[in-house]
């Protein structure tokens, strides 16, 4: 983030302060959006629960076998 900051510093200060105003803006937005998200799939029942439980369990390992295959092919092609 610190080379966008600066790149927009340099053509004004106003606009390295919209990136990290923009920044911020989005994060604590996507903050309040996951708190209501899961707020509401806690008033759905314990089946849904459950449900949403295994599904972020299967992305999730999904995300770390693709992680160590990026990672052992990035290994072997740099030997």
């Amino acid at each position: 983030m610190g080379p966008m900051v600066l790149g927009g510093w340099r053509k004004s200060p106003a606009s390295g302060a919209a990136v990290i105003l923009g920044f911020y803006v989005t994060i604590v937005s996507v903050m309040i959006g996951m708190i209501f998200l899961f707020s509401a799939a806690s008033n759905l029942g314990p089946k849904v629960s459950k449900s949403l439980l295994g599904l972020s369990s299967i992305a999730l390992a999904c995300l770390g076998i693709y992680q160590l295959w990026q990672g052992s092919s990035t290994l072997l092609a740099s030997m």
